[in-house]
């Protein structure tokens, strides 16, 4: 596979317009740059990224139809009923399926690009058992923040839980704020210079690498206590 040289300044300012143009009109007359500058490269991203992993031995890769997300958006439950997404995105997982837990996030953004890995948003029952994986081990919970502060980074607390979740007893202290979490969040910004380098697919597998502990706890959890 070619090497992915990085994104084009182009697709920053495609979405911006993108911004400023959101009607069905305006797409459909640049629908031809969305595919040269945002989703074409997406794609050759996704490629480039999964193969990059692979050869480090994340267990993480991307699918170019299943792990990316669409540019239109679906505006039936939300206030906000712009029918575009202002930004392009993509996970990847352990299956390639946006629907595995675990994942590790890109999003190509002009008001600021980032990749994010954990546990976002998970459903109740995942969310159980990851609370679950940390009382049976708080020990090695606590090692885990721990280390990942030592490579600077911290889990994102501000969706908590005002009280320990219901049907979890004798929480150990240590463990107290965590277990409150309602996911399992690191995000890290990617400067504008490296999402338009050949040096964006290395910066992203450096990052998972780093954050492969966080998702691996969770595995051991959801394998340990499934039903």
């Amino acid at each position: 596979m070619s090497e992915f040289l990085g994104f084009s300044p182009k697709a920053f300012l495609f979405l911006e317009d993108l911004t400023n143009n959101q009607n069905r009109a305006w797409f459909a007359d640049h629908r031809g740059e969305y595919e040269e500058f945002v989703r074409e490269p997406m794609k050759r991203f996704t490629e480039a990224l999964s193969e990059s992993l692979a050869k480090k031995e994340i267990p993480l890769w991307g699918d170019t139809k299943r792990s990316l997300f669409r540019i239109n958006r679906d505006a039936r439950f939300s206030k906000a009923k712009h029918p575009y997404n202002m930004h392009a995105s993509g996970l990847f997982t352990r299956t390639g399926d946006k629907e595995s837990p675990g994942v590790l996030y890109f999003r190509l953004d002009p008001l600021g690009s980032r990749m994010a890995a954990g546990y976002m948003q998970p459903e109740s029952h995942i969310l159980k058992k990851l609370r679950m994986g940390m009382l049976d081990n708080p020990k090695a919970w606590v090692a885990l923040e721990k280390s990942l502060k030592r490579k600077g980074y911290e889990l994102d607390y501000s969706y908590s839980l005002a009280r320990i979740p219901r049907g979890f007893d004798n929480v150990p202290p240590e463990i107290e704020k965590a277990i409150k979490l309602k996911g399992w969040i690191i995000r890290k910004q990617i400067p504008r210079q490296v999402i338009c380098s050949k040096d964006l697919v290395s910066e992203v597998t450096s990052f998972a690498k780093d954050l492969l502990p966080l998702l691996s706890f969770g595995w051991h959890a959801l394998e340990k206590f499934a039903e």
